[in-house]
């Protein structure tokens, strides 16, 4: 039986207000000076001037030496995640969470010129309390734009993950490159992350977000791209970036690390994986990655639309070591449904998941799903349909 973690419902303190060692005194570090000042027989005046200037100096240097104290130690440390759950009389618990799209060329609001939209949509998940089985209802009339003017060539607000970092819910747009801060109906820039090394001027592909040792992480899919004759021309989307909540952005270079990973699932080059539901536990100690296709063979693009997989992949802290788990058996049942986020259930240590699925097939409408299944793989929810024809890409208990 897995023991419940329990829910913080405060935040840390995470300012000292007092430092942890004493500190002499203006008066004390000034004694020898007006002893100094009295010997050199220095004017009244100028001797009073003199130490007015030294404690004024004394005071601003203490100060400074407190805040560096305070900031020094917690400067990375960030504010604790926080979940509204609900204990029913039957034994089981109900989450809140929330959804977010990325509608590509349909994110463009046509009714106005200069616009672009996301649509959130709230929900409630009930587990039971033999954590066999969950159901999932949406809060009617939920449904929120959330608009923005900022564009890359007309393209804007494809909004690909949720996450809260720092007390803020951020969501990344994989066309401009711009990490949002989602604050009621309004997205409120606050990075810019550029693609590959870092020295390119174009907008990183984000797909997905985790918080991992107090910074924010941040990748796209972790596949090159190929041009028609296999050839590699770009592995920008093989790098991450870090951000920590100063907004410092610093780029890694992942190629290594998503190259052994296709090979350990048995996905090696010019085969791929493709991520955009990606996980840290920090109770567990692992990586999670639930890729949305798996191909043997390069990319092709009518050909991608069914490569959907059922692949859970588990790492190690120092991304060495892979474990590749199928969700609910060997055989994938819906190829064309691919994930595209997920997020840990709170409270049960990182072991059961929620995630979104996404179907996009030229000529017919994208749909999305949602499910549940534990860490071992185990379905507990079979995929249940989201009214709308939108892509969810997105999904966090809030």
């Amino acid at each position: 039986m897995l023991a419940e973690a329990d829910n913080q419902s405060e935040h840390e303190e995470h300012l000292r207000l007092r430092p942890k060692t004493p500190r002499r005194g203006p008066a004390a570090c000034l004694r020898p000076l007006v002893v100094h000042c009295t010997a050199l027989k220095i004017p009244p005046l100028l001797h009073l001037i003199i130490i007015a200037l030294l404690v004024l100096f004394l005071v601003i240097a203490q100060n400074e030496a407190w805040l560096i104290t305070v900031i020094g130690g917690n400067r990375d440390k960030i504010i604790p995640r926080t979940t509204h759950k609900e204990k029913n009389p039957d034994g089981s618990k109900t989450y809140d969470f929330i959804v977010i799209t990325d509608m590509d060329n349909e994110s463009k609001v046509e009714s106005e010129k200069w616009t672009w939209r996301a649509i959130t949509r709230k929900g409630k998940l009930t587990f039971a309390a033999d954590r066999k089985s969950a159901k999932v209802e949406w809060i009617k009339g939920s449904d929120q734009n959330i608009t923005t003017g900022l564009n890359y060539k007309g393209r804007a607000m494809e909004l690909s993950d949720l996450s809260e970092y720092d007390g803020h819910l951020l969501s990344p747009d994989d066309k401009t490159g711009l990490l949002y801060e989602i604050k009621n109906d309004k997205a409120i820039p606050w990075v810019f992350l550029n693609s590959g090394p870092g020295n390119t001027t174009k907008g990183m592909k984000v797909e997905w977000l985790t918080i991992k040792d107090n910074l924010l992480y941040a990748g796209g899919h972790g596949a090159e791209y190929r041009n028609e004759k296999g050839d590699v021309v770009s592995e920008d989307p093989m790098w991450i970036k870090t951000i920590n909540r100063r907004g410092e952005v610093k780029s890694i270079d992942w190629r290594d690390v998503f190259s052994r990973m296709r090979t350990a699932a048995g996905y090696p080059a010019p085969g791929y994986l493709t991520h955009e539901a990606v996980q840290w536990s920090e109770k567990l100690q692992k990586w999670f990655f639930i890729p949305r296709k798996a191909s043997l063979t390069p990319f092709v693009d009518s050909e991608d639309e069914t490569k959907g997989t059922n692949l859970m992949i588990k790492a190690d802290p120092d991304l060495q070591k892979f474990r590749v788990i199928r969700i609910g058996g060997k055989k994938v049942e819906h190829p064309d449904r691919g994930f595209s986020a997920f997020d840990f259930i709170p409270g049960f240590g990182d072991r059961y998941i929620a995630a979104i699925k996404s179907k996009e097939v030229d000529g017919s409408e994208p749909e999305s799903y949602i499910t549940v299944f534990n860490a071992r793989g185990e379905v507990i929810m079979e995929d249940q349909k989201l009214d709308g024809n939108y892509k969810f890409e997105g999904i966090y208990f809030v």
